[in-house]
């Protein structure tokens, strides 16, 4: 599927953003966002990531996780915009929706993200929270792994039962 042209209601930072992110080029990413940029975590309020370095740490583990992104819509106006993607973790597929705002300098300085359907987040959860804990030491990304493991089979096992139940 074609990436999306942009329209011309905003500037080229999502369509230089949408570029990196479907080669998985962090580098060309994080060209896209303000310094103080912050990027809001679709698994938990309880966790932000901020500033560049942090979101490149965060890239890295994504990037290892996520499969063949492809975005299919670009919506919104000059400051907020919704980006919308297609991928695979795992074999699972997942749908991302990215709201994303631009700075007067057409930045990226804030990212939020929203992930379906259910199986494809807990899938994506269980891969890639080991990945991150990681920084914190290997015990950290071991107990991760072990609590979140049976959360992404849980539900991907009940999304199949789903229509048999029914």
């Amino acid at each position: 599927m074609a990436t999306p042209e942009p329209s011309t209601a905003h500037p080229a930072t999502t369509a230089r953003f949408r570029r990196a992110a479907e080669a998985h080029d962090i580098e060309g990413v994080l060209e896209t966002l303000a310094p103080d940029v912050v990027l809001r975590s679709p698994i938990t309020d309880r966790v932000t990531f901020q500033g560049r370095d942090e979101v490149r740490e965060l890239l890295r583990s994504v990037f290892a996780t996520i499969d063949d992104i492809s975005y299919f819509a670009d919506v919104g106006d000059a400051r907020t915009r919704a980006l919308f993607y297609r991928a695979n973790v795992n074999g699972e597929p997942v749908e991302e929706a990215t709201r994303i705002e631009l700075d007067d300098n057409e930045q990226i300085r804030e990212i939020t993200l929203f992930f379906r359907p259910l199986p494809g987040l807990a899938t994506l959860t269980a891969a890639l929270v080991p990945r991150v804990a990681r920084k914190h030491g290997r015990l950290r990304s071991i107990i991760a792994r072990v609590l979140l493991a049976p959360l992404g089979l849980a539900t991907r096992v009940g999304d199949r039962l789903a229509t048999w139940l029914a």
